[in-house]
């Protein structure tokens, strides 16, 4: 369920999604279904036509499962995700099916969000919308915590806070609900030094998945590289924005490369005739507003070849210039 035009939830690749819509001047959500990656195949989430209130949510997501359950291809796992469904009945069909599972006609969906709209990160200190309260966002470099960071994580939400952490899908951390008086001694814990509300531009947005380290379906090892890599440009160049790199070990897409701006999938390939750790690369991967899927534009670079690589890319079409 995404609560505004940033679309921090990345709707389009969720088998439900809720995008928020003005229709008639009132407030609600238009549905998005049949989003996943996999190993096999990846979809986009295409709009169902329907608009929904929000206090039609919980029923038009029962529907869709009670349709999904009765229907979809449940017993083969390579099937068993909302699009095949979708694709075998065609969306005029599989829509008829939800409506009737709702019992009740279904508006048709909000007219589309013509507004153009930069998407944020809310990494930083922003104000909300309770007066006097602020959230501060930090970077987490490659969503890489461990034990003792939670506990210093945790006192800082019950120090500063209310005792609430949310988790981003950029792989970062919010404390909300931090009053003004505490923002200045908050800024100024130790912890900030390693997490960041003011990242270098291409560390604040590289995701990474477990990769090889600990997951048995990666084919090279991810986060550490993925901030090595970032680090070693950033030393290079001036980015004048972020750029959204997104490392993913395996086609299973995790770390979900097709909707980067750069999107590398870990793979093998030849080099000097021995196989080494290697990516496939992916462009033009967009999330919000005019979303598509990225696609892959080079196979099997091998990962030490590849700063040179993203280095140009960089330059040509982000507007890094070196330094």
């Amino acid at each position: 369920i995404a609560g505004c035009r940033d679309n921090s939830v990345h709707a389009e690749i969720n088998d439900i999604a809720f995008v928020p819509a003005y229709k008639n001047d009132k407030f609600g959500f238009n549905v998005l279904v049949g989003g996943f990656f996999s190993a096999k195949r990846c979809a986009a989430a295409i709009p169902l036509n329907a608009w929904v209130e929000p206090s039609q949510v919980v029923a038009i997501c029962r529907a869709i499962l009670e349709v999904f359950r009765d229907n979809g291809s449940r017993g083969n796992r390579q099937k068993s995700r909302l699009m095949w469904l979708i694709d075998e009945w065609g969306l005029d069909e599989f829509r008829s099916k939800v409506q009737q599972q709702m019992g009740q006609i279904l508006e048709t969906e909000a007219p589309k969000d013509e507004i153009i709209w930069e998407k944020r990160d809310h990494i930083g200190v922003y104000k909300q919308k309770q007066p006097g309260l602020n959230y501060i966002g930090l970077h987490i470099p490659v969503g890489r915590l461990y034990a003792d960071n939670m506990f210093d994580l945790a006192r800082l939400a019950e120090v500063y806070g209310n005792g609430e952490i949310r988790l981003t899908v950029e792989q970062n951390v919010i404390i909300p609900n931090v009053p003004e008086s505490r923002i200045e001694p908050f800024l100024g814990e130790p912890l900030l030094e390693k997490f960041s509300i003011n990242p270098q531009p291409l560390t604040r947005a590289v995701v990474s998945c477990t990769g090889a380290q600990f997951c048995n379906f990666a084919m090279i090892e991810t986060k550490s590289r993925a901030l090595a890599v970032a680090k070693e440009v950033e030393a290079e160049l001036f980015i004048p924005k972020p750029v959204r790199i997104h490392w993913t070990g395996c086609p299973n897409s995790c770390g979900q490369p097709q909707v980067a701006d750069i999107g590398l999938m870990g793979t093998k390939a030849r080099k000097n005739g021995k196989m080494v750790d290697s990516v496939d690369l992916y462009m033009g991967g967009t999330v919000g507003k005019d979303a598509k899927l990225g696609s892959c534009v080079q196979k099997g670079i091998p990962c030490e070849d590849l700063k040179p690589i993203l280095r140009n890319l960089l330059i040509e079409n982000f507007g890094a210039k070196p330094k």
